[in-house]
């Protein structure tokens, strides 16, 4: 009986990876300059929100910070916030809902209990970003990318800072 001959593949030639300094990227905290930079657009666009003149970009962003956040719990690297995460989903999905109840988006004003729980996931999701390494945002970020990309519905847009209208990038 002939049995069929299978070729044995080369070893893989391994590409040179500079593992202290891959340790030292996955081990670091944000520093300072990363978590404002971060946290300055999502500032912004929660105050275009509070505003009244919010896009649908940014409260879009928002959305994406709170789903974000809520990774961030669900993964256990922050526990205790699930509550206000929800409150502030809660909130922007209502507000997105009435800001395109017409068809078209038009700004609309929050109601307080919606300002209050955005502000407050706002400031929460700030003390998260000062908990978390570099590896442990990552994670948290591509988890959501990959539920928005395997939903079907769901689309990932990178946005420059400039696209969201706040006014203060040239």
């Amino acid at each position: 009986m002939n049995r069929p001959r299978y070729r044995i593949p080369a070893p893989a030639r391994r590409a040179h990876i500079d593992t202290f300094r891959k340790a030292q990227l996955r081990a670091t905290r944000l520093t300072e300059a990363e978590i404002s930079e971060i946290m300055s657009v999502i500032r912004q666009c929660a105050a275009r929100l509070r505003e009244g003149v919010a896009t649908e970009l940014q409260v879009e962003l928002l959305r994406s910070t709170m789903l974000i956040a809520h990774q961030i719990e669900h993964l256990g690297y922050l526990r205790g916030m699930s509550g206000h995460i929800e409150a502030a989903m809660l909130a922007l999905s209502t507000v997105h809902d009435r800001a395109s109840s017409t068809g078209a988006w038009t700004p609309v004003q929050l109601h307080l209990q919606e300002m209050d729980a955005i502000n407050c996931m706002v400031d929460l999701h700030d003390h998260q970003l000062r908990q978390l390494s570099f590896a442990e945002l990552q994670q948290a970020t591509n988890r959501v990318i990959a539920q928005m990309r395997s939903q079907g519905g769901g689309s990932v847009v990178q946005v420059d800072p400039a696209d969201l209208e706040l006014g203060v990038f040239p």
